[in-house]
């Protein structure tokens, strides 16, 4: 079966588009799991009689992985599926993983994905808006919350309040492997992330890689701070900003002592720094990265 759909269009991609890769479950409470490939990470409810998957991942094969993952645990249908954000690796492909299943998404994450029209992405059939949103699916409560620009467009972060646990895809980790940073928006997110602090939780799922906790989580916050902060500082100390060499030694130099032990931190602190000055420092490149968030895409394409 031919499955060049998304971006992929090359030959060469369809052994990786069909690829259906080892997935490791782990049980988190009674209802509660999480999902992953070795990167990227989801999770599912079994509730009363259906099963609720957050997120999908990145190719059909990948999707069909998670529906076998789930099936080891449950033999109850994906009946919901929730979008974290608009990014294919996490929002992609969900007719693999259940083929009538409601999909929700924030509304301005929903509006992306149509106006994209990316083969093989779903638009959701249901949309949410504003700073939280409490639904009952399947007798279970999930409450998504959206304190501002994050990572993404639309991203809503879940609340599990009586497990006290905490799920935000691709924001914060517990190590320094995701170098790219890809569609952060830096203006608010450390802010925005720190909000999450105002929560009674003790376990944080992160879109990719290990389990962490609060003091994880802070630290991950801080770290971020800390690598704007330094490229602010290479900018008024005349090092040359758009090179790699200079950056990486400066920030490198910079926070080494306190973060030197986070895994990847110098394989990737160059490639951050670099990230951060393009789109940090230049001024933004996101359409929610404004002093405000105040780009109001919904009023903007309607």
């Amino acid at each position: 079966m031919k499955e060049n759909r998304g971006n992929f269009t090359a030959e060469a991609a369809q052994e990786y588009l069909a690829y259906e890769p080892p997935m490791e479950t782990e049980q988190l409470s009674s209802i509660i799991w999480t999902v992953t490939d070795g990167q990227v990470r989801a999770v599912f409810i079994v509730a009363d009689s259906s099963v609720i998957a957050f997120d999908t991942f990145g190719s059909p094969g990948k999707a069909r992985a998670y529906a076998k993952a789930i099936a080891t645990v449950t033999d109850k249908p994906v009946k919901t599926i929730i979008y974290t954000h608009d990014h294919l690796d996490h929002a992609g492909f969900a007719q693999d993983l259940a083929t009538d299943a409601e999909i929700i998404a924030d509304e301005m994450c929903a509006k992306v994905i149509k106006l994209r029209g990316a083969e093989g992405q779903t638009v959701p059939t249901r949309t949410v808006n504003g700073k939280e949103n409490e639904l009952i699916i399947d007798g279970v409560t999930v409450k998504l919350l959206n304190p501002g620009p994050t990572h993404g467009t639309g991203h809503l972060t879940v609340f599990f309040a009586a497990e006290k646990i905490l799920y935000s895809s691709d924001t914060i980790l517990a190590n320094a492997k995701y170098g790219f940073l890809p569609d952060y928006h830096f203006c608010q997110f450390v802010k925005n992330m720190r909000s999450f602090l105002d929560l009674d939780w003790d376990k944080f799922i992160p879109g990719r890689y290990e389990l962490t906790d609060r003091a994880g989580f802070e630290r991950g916050c801080n770290f971020i701070e800390a690598i704007q902060i330094a490229c602010q500082c290479a900018f008024a100390e005349f090092v040359p900003i758009w090179a790699y060499e200079p950056m990486y030694g400066y920030v490198q130099g910079k926070l080494n002592e306190e973060y030197g032990d986070l895994e990847g931190f110098d394989e990737h602190i160059g490639q951050m720094a670099i990230r951060i000055v393009h789109h940090y420092l230049m001024g933004g490149w996101g359409l929610e990265d404004t002093p405000e968030g105040g780009f109001n895409l919904l009023a903007e394409t309607s």
